[in-house]
């Protein structure tokens, strides 16, 4: 039971830290070449956590309607 509350905090704390507009930078500073390991340690997440929410991102991206213009 325990073991649940800790990786739920650390879910919570992972969040919080990563919002989007975390997210739209680290994406837009991997796609200008930075290497996503020192993007990660700059974040203070571990590389599979950068790569987590980035595919966040990406989704959340790839769903957000288009607005017309006019």
């Amino acid at each position: 039971m325990e073991r649940i509350y800790m990786l739920e905090r650390a879910a919570g704390a992972r969040a919080a830290k990563l919002n989007a507009t975390t997210r739209a930078g680290a994406a837009q500073r991997i796609k200008d070449g930075a290497i996503p390991q020192q993007v990660a340690a700059e974040l203070g997440v571990s590389r599979s956590t950068l790569y987590r929410e980035l595919r966040k991102h990406r989704e959340g991206s790839a769903s957000e309607p288009v607005g017309q213009e006019g």
